[in-house]
């Protein structure tokens, strides 16, 4: 009898150890989230004299995540202004905003990514909901009279467990050395 409940026990406690949950990456990177999503990852070349173009994540809201909003404006003087909101319209656990900056190659006829700003926000026992979070930011140092775009993958993982993410893209701003 002794040997047959220490054989239940020893067959109950390996189920559990088989069924755990395993998180090897947390890092969603923009591949997945547009894979997942069927993103378009397309963008036009706005004319001169447009100087922002906003992305919104363009799925409908989620069981948590309810908006992405995105944008990339030129300020002038090489100046680059980007923006990141990501809005759950519950509490979450985590908040992620991956930021990626793509330039446009004429040559080649295709973006390609040239920085990433990467956010992160968790919850703190004892402190305020996590509901939303926004980055708002300028960057100089790229080559002046190209055009850039901003795509975001913005991820929230509840505390019920699994994740919802968008991946909102703008259009592409072109970057001046002068007055806007």
């Amino acid at each position: 009898m002794k040997k047959a409940i220490k054989t239940f026990l020893l067959t109950i406690m390996g189920c559990l150890f088989m069924a755990a949950t395993a998180f090897a990456n947390e890092d969603i990177n923009w591949a997945q989230v547009a894979s997942r999503m069927n993103i378009e990852d397309t963008s036009i070349l706005l004319p001169e004299g447009v100087n922002q173009s906003v992305g919104y994540g363009n799925q409908a809201r989620g069981e948590f995540l309810s908006s992405c909003t995105i944008s990339i404006t030129n300020k002038g003087y090489g100046e680059i202004g980007i923006y990141g909101n990501v809005f759950a319209h519950k509490p979450v656990k985590k908040i992620r905003l991956n930021l990626y900056l793509d330039r446009w190659d004429e040559n080649q006829e295709d973006w390609f990514q040239v920085d990433l700003y990467r956010f992160v926000y968790e919850y703190e026992e004892g402190g305020e909901d996590l509901v939303d979070v926004t980055e708002s930011f300028s960057v100089l140092g790229f080559p002046t009279g190209c055009y850039y775009r901003l795509r975001g993958a913005c991820t929230v993982w509840p505390f019920e467990g699994g994740f919802e993410s968008r991946g909102p893209v703008t259009d592409g701003v072109l970057i001046t050395n002068g007055p806007v």
